[in-house]
C-alpha cells in the first residue's frame, strides 16, 4: 500500500471522528501536505527519462591531434578550347558525363571544306603518280633498248619522287585536318559533373580560350596539411577519424607526401573519401596520431553527442542526475572512442536515451 494511499484513509478517518477542531483542522492540513509532497514526488519519477549507462574505461591509445580538412576530387579539370570557331553547345552546370561523352561543340565549316579541298588536290596528285610509275615503267623498257636516253629516264624518276613525296605531305594534310574536326567535339577525359562554365553559346572561341570546369564527384580525397612533427607517426592506409556536422567516421590514409612545405612546415596527406556522402570543397576536421601509445579515457562510441560545434557526453551520478560533459575525441578502437574532459575510468554514461537531456534531469536506469 503506497504512501498516498495511507493518507487518503487517514484523512477520512479523521474528518469522520468527533475531536477538537483546531485539532482536526491540523490534521487535515498536514495530511493534504504529504499527500501533494507524495503526488509530486511520483510525477518527478514518472517525468524521469529511462536510459542505458556503460562504464567508461582506460587503454592505451595513441594521442592524437584534430586538423582542418578539405574534401578535394582526384580528377578535376579545367577544359578549354582546341580550336578557333562559334561555341554551338556546350554543357550546362550540373551534368553528368561519362568518359569520352561531347561536353561542348565548334562550328566545323570551314575545317570540313578544307578536308574536302585537300581530298580534291589529292586525287588529283595520285593520278600524277600513278601516271608517273607507268611513264617510268616504259623509259625503262625504251632504255634497254637504246631507245631513250638516260637523261629522260632520269627526269621520270625525278618527277615521280616529287610527286611522291607531294602526295605523302597532302596525305598528312588531310589527317591534321581531320584531327582538326575531332577536336571541334570536345569530349570528357573522364567521368565527372560540370561544376563550372565559362563560356556560352554563340561566342568566338580560340584554342586559349576556357570552357568549363568537369570535376568527379566519386573519387573524393580528403587533404590535411598536417605539421612536420607527426610525420614519423603517419603510414599508410593507417585509420582515422574523421568529424563533419553530427558524424564521425573511419577512413583510411590513401596516400601522403614525403617532402615538406618549406614555408607553412607541413605535408600533405590524402585521406581516401571515395563513396562517402561528402561534396568537393566541403570543410572536415581529421584526428592524426601525434605521439606514442599512452594510457587514455575510452568511452562508448554511442555515448558521444555530436553538435555542429561541439561534442559532450552524458555522466550519470549515484544520484541518478545527469551532468553534461564536453570532450574532445581521439583515435577509436572498435566501439570505443578516446575521450578528453571531466571525466574518468568507472564513470557511468548514457549511451542510449540520451537525445533530449540536459544537465541537472533526473533518470531511471534501464
Amino acid at each position: 500500500m503506497s504512501i498516498k494511499t495511507i493518507c487518503i484513509i487517514l484523512f477520512t478517518l479523521i474528518t469522520s471522528l468527533r475531536i477538537n477542531m483546531p485539532i482536526k483542522i491540523f490534521c487535515i492540513i498536514y495530511f493534504s501536505f504529504i499527500t501533494s509532497l507524495t503526488n509530486a514526488q511520483e510525477e518527478n519519477l514518472v517525468k524521469a527519462s529511462l536510459v542505458s549507462l556503460a562504464e567508461v574505461k582506460s587503454e592505451q591509445v595513441k594521442p592524437v591531434m584534430w586538423l582542418p580538412g578539405n574534401v578535394i576530387s582526384r580528377n578535376s579539370a579545367t577544359i578549354s578550347a582546341e580550336q578557333s570557331g562559334q561555341l554551338l553547345w556546350i554543357a550546362d552546370i550540373g551534368d553528368k558525363v561519362n568518359k569520352g561523352e561531347v561536353i561542348a561543340r565548334i562550328d566545323n565549316q570551314e575545317l570540313a571544306l578544307q578536308l574536302a579541298q585537300l581530298k580534291a588536290e589529292m586525287q588529283q596528285l595520285q593520278a600524277n603518280v600513278e601516271y608517273l610509275q607507268k611513264q617510268k615503267k616504259r623509259m625503262q623498257a625504251l632504255a634497254q633498248k637504246m631507245s631513250t636516253s638516260r637523261s629522260e629516264l632520269d627526269r621520270t624518276n625525278r618527277d615521280l619522287a616529287v610527286g611522291e613525296s607531294q602526295l605523302d605531305v597532302l596525305k598528312l594534310r588531310v589527317q591534321q585536318t581531320q584531327l582538326y574536326l575531332m577536336q571541334t567535339s570536345i569530349r570528357a577525359p573522364f567521368d565527372g559533373e560540370v561544376s563550372q562554365k565559362f563560356s556560352q553559346t554563340g561566342e568566338l572561341v580560340d584554342n586559349r580560350t576556357t570552357l568549363l570546369q568537369l570535376t568527379d564527384i566519386h573519387a573524393l580525397d580528403i587533404q590535411v596539411a598536417a605539421p612536420l612533427d607527426i610525420a614519423g607517426f603517419i603510414q599508410d592506409d593507417t585509420v582515422v577519424l574523421v568529424k563533419w556536422r553530427d558524424n564521425i567516421i573511419h577512413l583510411p590514409i590513401r596516400t601522403y607526401s614525403s617532402a615538406g612545405n618549406q614555408a607553412s612546415r607541413t605535408f600533405d596527406i590524402r585521406l581516401d573519401a571515395s563513396n562517402i556522402p561528402l561534396f568537393p570543397g566541403s570543410a572536415v576536421t581529421v584526428s592524426l596520431p601525434r605521439n606514442n601509445e599512452a594510457i587514455a579515457t575510452l568511452v562508448p562510441r554511442d555515448a558521444l553527442i555530436l553538435r555542429e560545434d561541439e561534442i559532450s557526453v552524458l555522466k550519470v551520478g549515484v544520484d541518478n542526475v545527469v551532468q553534461k560533459i564536453l570532450v574532445q575525441v581521439g583515435l577509436g578502437m572498435d566501439d570505443w572512442i578516446s575521450v578528453v574532459g571531466n571525466i574518468a575510468a568507472l564513470d557511468q554514461v548514457v549511451i542510449r536515451g540520451g537525445e533530449d537531456l540536459t544537465s541537472g534531469q533526473k533518470v531511471r536506469v534501464n
